[in-house]
């Protein structure tokens, strides 16, 4: 073959890869911009309603002691955490700590020595008594014989009452000395009440929580009453949501549902409806709902803003459709329909909503497909469909 032949081949198909780029171009003009696309299809539908919220305020401890003193030590800072029962704060226990240790004292002694004690002069004025009225016997036999005076007897006589009494009165204080008591029991009261009494000088922790307020320092004198620390419990944590008054068909007590905080919206977490008001708030038109968080997540702060998304329905096999795909959800609801090839605007009648679909009505049917970013494609235009994976 001759070098202008060849040299004319070369050209040709020089020339011809421009004309083949300019009709695939020009083709994929005619078809349309890819467009990323889903499919209308049937699903069980979780019906749910999103509404705004925050954390109501956690129930709060004022904690002081009911008597004057002065502060000795305050154990913990602003923020801490705290166990129940966790001594906190104390004043100076110097005297209480004497008078409960003389109480104590006091139960010792009369639990040990005066107990004793009591006991054996119970039996010597029983040893006593025994005497006297073997003397009273003897003295009035020998009256009757007539070697005694009736003065004597009746001398003999009354020393056997007086010995009467005395062991009368050793057997009362024995009994009263006795477990259990009157004794007892008065000088276990003294205990009892000069341990009170030291109690009220230490200030402890009701339950779990975190230090809110320390107002006292140690040295401060602080009359009876005044508030030393202030504690947010760890009691349950509850939620306000404040829907519309139009979805109160909708509500109702024990209902679930998922929260995520504006501060952390990956962390959703749950709650359930434990009240509804049985009033609309009359400025607003909306209507409280109360909602319990069992487990509360350590971020939660009193009034922390929220997004709450309450599970108020089920259907089984709605036919729905990705709410990305659809504009003006909240007023006249549309979607890009691909229909022979190009982008319909399609108006659609929506139902329930849950997660990330809506239930669809009216408008499309099972099966089609409609574009997912409805405000990036112009209305009529020729598309080619891109279906995304699970879409």
């Amino acid at each position: 073959m001759s070098a202008s032949i060849r040299k004319s081949r070369v050209l040709l198909a020089g020339a011809a890869l421009p004309v083949a780029a300019i009709l695939f171009l020009g083709l994929r003009a005619a078809l349309g911009p890819a467009v990323d696309v889903a499919k209308v299809s049937r699903q069980d539908l979780l019906e749910t309603l999103v509404v705004s919220g925050r954390v109501l305020e956690r129930s709060k401890a004022s904690l002081g002691s009911p008597v004057t003193g002065t502060v000795d030590e305050v154990l913990f800072e602003e923020g801490d955490r705290v166990r129940g029962g966790q001594l906190l704060a104390r004043l100076d226990e110097g005297e209480a700590l004497a008078s409960l240790a003389e109480a104590r004292a006091r139960l010792e002694q009369v639990s040990g020595g005066e107990r004793r004690i009591a006991g054996e002069e119970l039996r010597q004025a029983a040893l006593r008594l025994e005497q006297a009225e073997r003397e009273l016997e003897r003295l009035s036999a020998l009256r009757r014989d007539g070697f005694v005076s009736v003065r004597d007897e009746d001398d003999a006589r009354s020393a056997r009452d007086l010995a009467a009494s005395a062991v009368a009165s050793s057997r009362e204080r024995a009994r009263s000395l006795a477990a259990g008591g009157a004794d007892e029991r008065a000088a276990r009261a003294a205990v009892a009440s000069a341990a009170a009494r030291l109690e009220q000088r230490r200030v402890v922790a009701p339950g779990p929580g975190v230090v809110l307020v320390r107002s006292a320092e140690p040295g401060d004198v602080v009359p009876a009453g005044k508030v030393l620390l202030t504690l947010a419990l760890d009691r349950e944590t509850w939620l306000l949501a404040q829907p519309d008054e139009k979805n109160l068909p909708s509500l109702r007590v024990g209902q679930k549902a998922r929260a995520t905080a504006d501060a952390f919206p990956e962390r959703a977490f749950d709650a359930e409806v434990t009240s509804i008001a049985p009033g609309v708030d009359l400025a607003r038109g909306t209507v409280d709902v109360k909602l319990r968080v069992p487990d509360p997540p350590d971020f939660l702060r009193s009034d922390m803003t929220l997004s709450i998304e309450l599970q108020v329905g089920a259907r089984e096999r709605a036919l729905v459709v990705p709410l990305e795909c659809v504009r003006d959800a909240a007023a006249e609801p549309w979607a890009l329909a691909v229909r022979k090839g190009r982008a319909v605007r399609t108006p659609l009648v929506l139902g329930a909503r849950g997660g990330k679909v809506a239930e669809v009505l009216q408008g499309l049917d099972e099966g089609e497909l409609v574009v997912r970013e409805p405000g990036r494609v112009e209305e009529g235009r020729r598309v080619r469909t891109r279906l995304a994976s699970g879409g």
